[in-house]
């Protein structure tokens, strides 16, 4: 009586052209969560000093705009959720990615 197993190849992750793509698209997409990050940081900011310096530094704004400014200045608490979130988001897209290029076979 004989016994055969079917011997399969191990696995090390994805291909190397793969894993290029993968690291392109995360880089891509943890820049633009940054960037999304540090632009809700500056609204947070800017939103509340926005009136007061324009205002100190004789600069013609429009009715208009300085009443958006004033509204928007209560949500700076918001603004810096999304900003924290973003970050989160970038740092959650690089921990996954670094376990899916790192993946090995698990049979």
């Amino acid at each position: 009586m004989t016994a055969s197993f079917a011997v399969k190849p191990e696995s090390h992750g994805p291909s190397p052209l793969t894993a290029l793509v993968i690291g392109a698209v995360t880089t891509v997409g943890v820049f633009m969560l940054a960037t999304v990050g540090i632009t809700f940081i500056g609204l947070a900011i800017a939103f509340p000093i926005a009136v007061p310096v324009a205002q100190a530094y004789h600069v013609p704004v429009s009715a208009a705009d300085a009443a958006i400014a004033e509204s928007l200045a209560g949500f700076w608490w918001a603004f810096l959720a999304l900003a924290g979130a973003s970050f989160a988001a970038a740092a959650i897209v690089v921990v996954k990615v670094a376990d899916v290029l790192s993946r090995t076979s698990r049979d």
